[in-house]
């Protein structure tokens, strides 16, 4: 079963959430119909796979992004000048790996937080996780500087409307609100994090020993020059930031104004160029699904500029997209978690007596409960939107807004916590899943990195409350 480990655990999840469903009675606030209270509906053996069948027809992009990007370094770990630039990166930075390292979680946790990129960043996971294993470092030390660090950035997300719309929406709140508190609150659990990944790295480096599989062989013939693959990964990159980052939050229209220009600038009395394009979103609106077909064309278009054969390129990505198909699967397959959440909301029945044993809001309490529904939800919408309504409208209702700001960063920094050791979080399973790290490894390496992470802003927000 430890060839299997990750898929058991989120089988684990799974049935936890099932045998809710046969010990607790539904309840949640709906908006147009106030409190609602009824029956058990236990899930089922054939219901469950019904469950299983949502998830993937509605999550399935995110295992195809996933997908892509495994595509794209297959085709990467063909051309030696990916090689060159590995080695290039991690001679220029010998003797300094800590620096190294510092910036790469710095860059990852503020696009995470401020452009919204989680998910699309992880196109960037596996070059960085070569530099790192090439410096000797292990493959927990390498899944902490990428997936630790972009996952901290949900705990300080600002001005992405992505990231907090479902809080903002039940609250009131804005993604361009308490921006200073949120990206204090970012630095420090970033910082917490980054002396763990320290310590941590320099108690398991061994320059001696090299993770190869994840290190594409080194070429004998001529050394191909490195910078194609800079320039497009760059534009992607800047293109994802680009696209992800909400303008609309600054009052900024002009990609919406191009975007309509463009869809309604006709050729022969016909719109070509918005019909070849295809797009239904503007930059600042664009999706996962968006985001893949950029990777795809990212691969197509190095494989070009490097002049290798169709049939090679063909080759190369289905085999790169096939190391990635375990990890694709098990993302689409944990947000089982969240449709049988959706379909029958028990959450509210278990957080009741926890919310009842204050009049008011207490920040330890509200931090257990923010916890718990964001590692069982998946996405901080579906949390916000299926517990939140029910806190304001049932549980508390004499909250003033000064409590809506302490609510809204307390479920904001508890969501990263738990996508930082959930089985539910996609940026985690998907890279341990990668790096074949067992789950139970990954929880004893990091726990004292999300004592921290939990702890720091639960002090905070206490004293905030305090003063």
């Amino acid at each position: 079963m430890k060839k299997h480990n990750l898929l058991k655990y989120i089988m684990i999840a799974i049935l936890v959430t099932v045998v809710l469903t046969w010990v607790l009675p539904i309840t949640y606030f709906d908006l147009n119909y106030g409190l609602i209270e009824e029956e058990r509906d236990a899930v089922g053996i054939f219901s469950l796979m019904n469950y299983i069948i949502i998830a993937l027809n509605y999550f399935v992009r995110i295992g195809l992004y996933v997908l892509a990007v495994g595509g794209l370094y297959g085709i990467l770990h063909k051309i030696s000048g990916y090689r060159n630039l590995i080695d290039k990166v991690t001679k220029g930075f010998k003797g300094r790996e800590w620096l190294f390292m510092a910036i790469v979680m710095l860059v990852f946790a503020l696009l995470s937080a401020v452009a919204g990129l989680s998910l699309p960043i992880m196109v960037l996971f596996p070059f960085v996780i070569s530099v790192i294993l090439a410096m000797g470092y292990d493959k927990i030390t390498a899944a902490m500087v990428t997936a630790g660090s972009t996952i901290l950035g949900l705990v300080g997300s600002a001005f992405n409307a992505q990231n907090t719309y479902g809080i903002d929406y039940v609250l009131g709140t804005t993604p361009n609100g308490y921006v200073v508190y949120k990206l204090i609150l970012l630095f420090v659990v970033l910082a917490f994090l980054f002396v763990n990944v320290i310590i941590y790295g320099k108690k398991h480096r061994d320059t001696k020993k090299i993770e190869e599989d994840y290190i594409p062989e080194a070429s004998t013939a001529k050394k191909e020059k490195t910078w194609q693959i800079v320039v497009v990964m760059d534009l992607l990159l800047l293109i994802l930031i680009l696209a992800f980052f909400t303008w609309t939050v600054f009052d900024i229209t002009w990609f919406e104004d191009i975007f309509t220009s463009i869809n309604e600038h006709k050729i022969f009395g016909f719109p070509l160029i918005g019909s070849l394009l295809g797009l239904d979103y503007p930059f600042g609106n664009w999706t996962i699904v968006e985001a893949t077909v950029l990777v795809l064309i990212a691969g197509w278009l190095i494989s070009f500029m490097y002049r290798m054969k169709f049939n090679d390129y063909i080759t190369n990505f289905i085999n790169g997209a096939k190391r990635a198909l375990k990890p694709a699967a098990l993302v689409v397959l944990l947000y089982t978690v969240l449709v049988i959440i959706t379909y029958v909301p028990v959450l509210d029945t278990m957080f009741k007596p926890i919310l009842g044993l204050t009049s008011g809001l207490n920040v330890l309490t509200m931090s257990v409960v923010a916890f718990i529904s964001n590692a069982f939800s998946v996405e901080s919408y579906y949390a916000a939107t299926g517990v939140l309504p029910y806190i304001v409208n049932v549980s508390y209702t004499n909250l003033v807004q000064s409590d809506l700001t302490v609510l809204s960063l307390i479920w904001q920094s508890m969501y990263g916590a738990a996508m930082f050791v959930a089985p539910t979080s996609v940026v985690l399973m998907a890279t341990l899943s990668y790096l074949h790290i067992p789950y139970g490894k990954w929880l004893k390496a990091v726990w004292i990195s999300l004592l921290g992470i939990v702890a720091i802003p639960v002090v905070i927000f206490v004293m905030s409350m305090i003063i």
